[in-house]
């Protein structure tokens, strides 16, 4: 079951984030999905779900850069 949470952020946090979801594609494409340990941590929340691919980044992406 998905779970949804609001936050507001400013146009300066949202810019971060969708840097950072891009860097984020880059290692992952570039790595073949093999993600440094620290950063696969935080994707998979140490591990209770899977990371998303890069289509949903993408989607994401498209989702947060309103």
């Amino acid at each position: 079951m998905t779970q949804y949470t609001t936050y507001r952020i400013s146009a300066e946090e949202r810019d971060t984030i969708l840097a950072a979801l891009r860097v984020y594609q880059q290692i992952y494409d570039q790595t073949g999905g093999d993600l440094p340990d620290a950063i696969f941590a935080i994707a998979t929340n140490s591990g209770a779900h899977e990371p998303i691919d890069l289509e949903s980044v993408d989607n994401l992406c498209e989702r947060i850069n309103v």
